[in-house]
């Protein structure tokens, strides 16, 4: 270290990340020069400061990121330290909120840039590239910038992460460890008084979750409430070798999301080895990636008969409310015989496999199935009663898709089918987690069946041969011309429709007469189903488009572009026929625009066509400035089709996400004040099963007059 370099002070934030990484990221800003200056504690007076979180949407643990970095900030430190961490391991990574989050709070903020560092981490990409943002690092803290420098710095935040660990597997939660590590200031818990409770020194009470969470003033003291109990073991005193060994037992399980992969591990060896007498379970309102998690915790827990509390909390939790529930818990015995909540039934025969859908995708699948000579039976449309049938099974605080595609399955399972075919793929959205998920719950359920993954062939170096030995499996040896003929029909016919949504879109702008872009885009896809070679589907949208130029009128409509979530975007049920509805106005013409489609995703992912991988690097340079780093899903396409939409001719954006969407829910939070500073006008609507048609529709219509009102302004300016 440059020790006749000028300290600059460096401001951590005591939120989030800092509660796993604050020894690693000391080493290194320490070894980099700089003085590390930590934010207070929480206290009802900085919790008020959560409003600072431009939307209501993050969950708790981002609006706190925000209360801290204004606390330091307003202290007058030199850099506030808001590092974007992508990835902790080369094969996972880090939830999206860890990701975006630094971009979250200098937008939300109004943050200098040049007063924020935000390194970024991202070990998927290999040691090199964090070397070399932990060079600039440096250089920004006015050393030398250069790589031996940046793997000394690495070296000590290793090191002192190291010894944390130790502390921590010697009994020790995560506060308690960093203050031998770094002096803390600030409040200090008295003693709880212990009620008349009886302390039982045989007691062990397991408690998993985010210590982001677990150790916050929201959490009222929960760890020394429950050590009034008995012996208390947090999920960061497991050592992480046994973590590790758990989560390689499930399927892809190493690429879990890192940290939840830490409290899924830990909860899964208090589990198995008998560590525990009593668990808790703790996470935060709208936690993506606990909703997942807690499904695997909850089913071990019920095959071990282990009493399992499962605690949400946010700002709003009272602490006698806590505590009642507490000690209802603590009251109870152990479940001697209590079985998991329902045993799986046989498992049945027969060859149809059942395949839950959305929007149009029936017609590309059911064509690809009919050429491979697979029996397939397709969900019925997302409705009322499948959400109903979804919501008895899916997890409080799942997204949308989840609840409405286990309701899918529950009903073709109930209809008698022996499988259930779905994708896969883990990255930094849930989906990928979707099936094992649901495989769980349904089983829990009493339903037996065989779950056929469909994995994602990405990365396709090294998933791609995999991939295509695994459908060869699923097929029964099929032969690959065959394979690969009905790959080309189905691509045919889910390019053939997205063209055509193309020309509906048009055609309710323009139509002299209401509904007959509808009428034809009816009379298209029943040619699409039935069309059983590439020249008739050619053919049909041919006539399609001749059909839909045929019913232009003159017309000055707006301009009204959809971003958001893929399966909202394409489902009538979710987005309550959003696009119907804009292109059937009475006394407005709108014209929508929708890039985001599962053609568009094949083009990009896995066509990889030099158009699709043009727009991506647009969509890419414009959301740079607002959201550096792709946060899982659509989220950075989210941000870069907004910030294009002026400059492309949109009048206004409409973003369509479902509850507790994590990558969404980052693009939201940064396009509040990217908006406003391009004025352009944003209207979100966030789809969940309680989203009700009145509300929404007359959101939309106000917008709408807004947008129209804003087009005659301009067109009477000089």
């Amino acid at each position: 270290m440059d020790v006749a370099r000028e300290q600059r002070s460096v401001g951590i934030p005591r939120a989030l990340w800092y509660y796993y990484l604050f020894p690693f990221f000391k080493g290194i800003l320490e070894e980099l020069g700089a003085r590390v200056v930590i934010s207070p504690p929480t206290t009802k007076r900085l919790l008020a400061d959560i409003d600072l979180c431009p939307t209501d949407e993050p969950c708790i643990s981002i609006k706190l990121l925000f209360a801290h970095a204004n606390a330091l900030w307003t202290k007058g430190v030199d850099f506030v330290f808001l590092p974007i961490i992508v990835s902790l391991e080369k094969e996972n990574f880090c939830c999206p909120k860890f990701i975006g989050s630094a971009d979250m709070i200098i937008r939300g903020l109004g943050l200098p840039p040049e007063r924020v560092l935000a390194p970024s981490i991202d070990f998927s990409r290999g040691e090199k590239s964090v070397l070399k943002s932990l060079g600039e690092l440096g250089r920004a803290l006015g050393g030398r910038g250069d790589l031996r420098s940046a793997a000394r710095a690495l070296a000590a935040g290793r090191r002192l992460h190291g010894e944390y660990r130790q502390l921590a597997r010697g009994g020790l939660t995560t506060p308690e460890a960093y203050s031998k590590l770094h002096p803390l200031r600030g409040r200090v818990n008295s003693p709880l008084p212990d009620e008349g409770i009886a302390y039982d020194p045989n007691l062990r009470i397991g408690v998993v979750g985010h210590p982001y969470i677990i150790h916050e003033w929201i959490a009222h003291d929960l760890i020394d409430r429950l050590r009034l109990y008995g012996q208390v073991i947090t999920a960061e005193m497991i050592p992480e070798d046994k973590v590790r060994e758990q989560v390689s037992r499930l399927y892809e399980g190493t690429q879990l999301w890192h940290l939840e992969a830490l409290q899924l591990g830990a909860a899964l060896t208090m589990i198995h080895e008998g560590m525990v007498d009593k668990l808790v379970l703790v996470g935060c309102f709208e936690c993506g990636p606990a909703s997942i998690i807690e499904v695997f915790i909850e089913d071990e827990a019920a095959k071990r008969h282990l009493p399992l509390l499962n605690l949400r909390l946010d700002e709003h939790t009272g602490e006698a409310g806590l505590i009642t529930r507490i000690e209802a818990f603590m009251d109870t015995s152990p479940a001697v015989g209590r079985g998991p909540v329902g045993l799986p039934g046989p498992r049945r025969g027969g060859e149809t496999i059942g395949v839950p859908t959305v929007g149009y995708l029936d017609i590309p699948i059911g064509a690809m199935l009919d050429e491979w000579g697979v029996e397939g039976r397709f969900s019925p449309p997302v409705s009322r009663t499948i959400v109903a049938k979804g919501m008895e099974l899916a997890p409080e605080f799942i997204c949308f898709p989840f609840t409405a595609m286990i309701g899918q399955m529950k009903h073709l399972l109930d209809e008698g089918v022996g499988s259930i075919l779905m994708v896969g793929g883990k990255g930094k959205c849930r989906l990928g987690w979707y099936a094992q998920a649901q495989e769980i719950l349904l089983a829990g359920a009493g339903h037996g069946f065989t779950m056929l993954l469909l994995d994602s062939p990405f990365p396709l170096r090294s998933k791609a041969s995999p991939f295509l030995d695994h459908l060869q499996r699923l097929l029964g040896g099929r032969s690959w011309p065959r394979i690969i003929k009905g790959f080309h029909l189905a691509y045919a016919k889910l390019a053939a429709l997205d063209e055509g949504e193309k020309l509906l879109r048009f055609g309710r702008a323009f139509e002299g007469k209401r509904g007959s872009a509808n009428r034809l885009w009816g009379q298209f896809m029943d040619q699409i189903r039935g069309a059983a070679s590439i020249g008739s589907i050619k053919r049909a949208l041919r006539e399609l488009r001749e059909a839909i130029y045929s019913l232009k009128e003159e017309a000055d409509p707006l301009r009204v572009r959809l971003v958001g979530e893929i399966w909202v975007l394409m489902e009538p049920y979710a987005n309550l026929g959003l696009e119907e509805f804009l292109g059937s106005r009475p006394d407005l013409r709108i014209w929508v625009d929708r890039e985001v489609s599962p053609r568009h995703w094949v083009d990009l992912h896995l066509l990889r066509l030099p158009r699709a991988r043009r727009r991506e690097g647009e969509l890419m340079e414009a959301a740079w400035p607002y959201l550096r780093e792709s946060v899982g899903g659509h989220g950075l396409e989210t941000v870069g089709q907004t910030i294009l939409a002026p400059s492309e001719g949109m009048d206004g954006v409409i973003h369509l996400y479902p509850f507790t969407c994590m990558p969404e829910i980052v693009a939201q939070n940064i396009l509040v004040q990217g908006t406003r500073a391009l004025d352009i006008p944003l209207l979100t609507i966030i789809a969940s099963e309680q989203t009700g048609e009145a509300g929404v529709e007359t959101r939309i219509e106000a917008f709408l007059e807004l947008l129209a009102e804003r087009r005659s302004r301009q067109l009477a300016l000089p």
